[in-house]
């Protein structure tokens, strides 16, 4: 089987209201770069590598993998991730170039599940846990009132989801105002993750730190620059919180550094950003190995979703599938299923061949971008 093509799909949603984040940020749209590789079989894979800006994706699969990959074997994966990642002396040891290998790397894994007719989790190592099902958390919370958060926390936690997640980071007054609100509408028995996205210095982040302690918030998220990893040390050091972050974080090189200086409790490897889903393995083995639990990032489509998915079942130190909540249609109408999530917030392994997706027509008529 020969790879005879490599494309990218990108594909957008203007929000009908922004999302707010830390320090008054906000995302107003949000798009997607699909990698679909096509074989001489017949045989298509999709994959997805996270940009945000899903045009630059395009540009690097296009122009400098694409070339690289006609003509191969789509099933020698390990070789095809050294080939775009490490092959010239200008490595793309972090960034955009890492993101697109990840798509392409999605892509390849979906297709060997198809060709060899099981879903891609049984290519990874199998169900890890043996109940066929994983556990999700319902996120995010995206800023608002404390009341608005709150009545929304109160629906996802309805919903059987022992854990919900929002987005904080304006500074310590406001930021524990909906603290109290979303703790007081969900109760002691529904856990609450916080997201700072990267808002604070090292002094601010302490005191949101101890902040959320005395709340009992299960962790603490992105309080820091992704570039300070001492950092991250450090607040470990000062708060019993547990601290998750690496979203932001590319291949197992930029992990070992995080691990390395005691500076995370749960890594948070995007598959489509870190080298998809060969590194991510790899990042996870690495967790295992200093004993760190690692739950994937996973703000993205469908195809991220069901790759975050297959990786998570088939690996044992993962915890916790981020679930997003928000209406956003390029996420569960990219599945061939619709996921089945029990009362307790489980979800079903897929039992596809492959990650279990598709570009539908319709969806390309209405979302795509260029």
């Amino acid at each position: 089987m020969k790879i005879t093509d490599v494309k990218v799909v990108t594909l957008g949603h203007k929000l009908p209201e922004p999302n707010g984040c830390s320090r008054g940020r906000a995302i107003s749209f949000r798009g997607a770069a699909l990698v679909v590789i096509e074989t001489d079989e017949g045989l298509q894979g999709i994959g997805e590598g996270y940009g945000p800006e899903y045009y630059i994706v395009k540009t690097i699969v296009d122009r400098k993998f694409k070339p690289w990959l006609i003509g191969e074997d789509p099933l020698d994966i390990e070789r095809l991730w050294r080939k775009m990642l490490m092959t010239t002396v200008y490595w793309d040891q972090k960034g955009q170039g890492v993101a697109a290998a990840s798509g392409v790397d999605m892509a390849l894994w979906d297709l060997a599940g198809k060709y060899y007719g099981v879903p891609t989790y049984k290519l990874l190592g199998g169900d890890a846990r043996g109940n066929m099902k994983i556990q999700a958390y319902a996120s995010d919370l995206f800023w608002d009132t404390p009341s608005n958060m709150a009545k929304t926390a109160k629906k996802h936690a309805a919903k059987g989801f022992p854990i919900v997640k929002t987005h904080l980071g304006n500074g310590l007054v406001e930021d524990e105002k909906r603290v109290k609100a979303i703790k007081d509408a969900i109760g002691d028995d529904v856990g609450l993750m916080v997201d700072m996205n990267c808002g604070y210095d090292r002094v601010e982040a302490l005191k949101l730190g101890r902040m959320l302690e005395k709340h009992g918030v299960y962790w603490y998220e992105e309080p820091l620059s992704p570039y300070d990893v001492d950092g991250y040390a450090y607040l470990k050091s000062k708060l019993d919180i547990p601290i998750a972050t690496g979203e932001n974080e590319y291949t197992k090189w930029g992990f070992k550094e995080l691990f390395q200086k005691n500076g995370v409790d749960f890594a948070m490897p995007d598959i489509m950003r870190c080298g998809g889903i060969t590194e991510t393995k790899k990042i996870c083995a690495l967790a295992e190995a200093f004993n760190i639990a690692c739950s994937p990032h996973n703000y993205t489509t469908g195809v991220g979703l069901a790759a975050t998915l297959h990786l998570i079942a088939s690996t044992p130190n993962c915890d916790w599938l981020e679930l997003d909540m928000a209406d956003y249609p390029l996420y569960h109408s990219l599945l061939k299923r619709p996921l089945e999530i029990d009362n307790k917030g489980m979800i079903k392994i897929p039992q596809d061949p492959g990650l279990g997706v598709e570009i539908r027509k319709d969806i390309l008529k209405k979302y795509s971008v260029n």
